[in-house]
């Protein structure tokens, strides 16, 4: 099984199979993470995926909205949503420019 290993930095070597079910939780949650943040999963991913309807109803990612783009993707039932967890843009932006302590909530 080929891998996208760019997503295990954190695991030397990164793994060549996923065995086990919590493997490959393990790495639907990492590509989703990296699509969530811009970097497009390849298209072996996106094929893979498509047989792991299990795995993604196991192990939902309700704050993901990579793991809500591939389930519609595939034509599969929507699951419960989140929020993203995600800093807007601008916060990040008035931050920066000391426009807004970092911890003051936003709405």
């Amino acid at each position: 099984m080929k891998l996208d290993h760019s997503v295990y930095p954190d695991v030397r070597p990164a793994p060549n199979e996923l065995p086990t079910e919590a493997d490959r939780a393990e790495y639907v949650h990492r590509i989703c993470s990296a699509f969530d943040f811009g970097v497009f999963p390849e298209p072996l991913d996106w094929d893979r995926f498509s047989k792991w309807k299990d795995v993604f109803d196991r192990f939902p990612l309700p704050n993901s909205p990579a793991y809500h783009t591939f389930r519609a993707a595939y034509g599969w039932n929507a699951a419960p949503r989140g929020t993203s967890g995600l800093m807007p843009d601008w916060k990040a932006q008035d931050i920066r420019e000391g426009r807004l302590d970092c911890c003051e909530p936003f709405v």
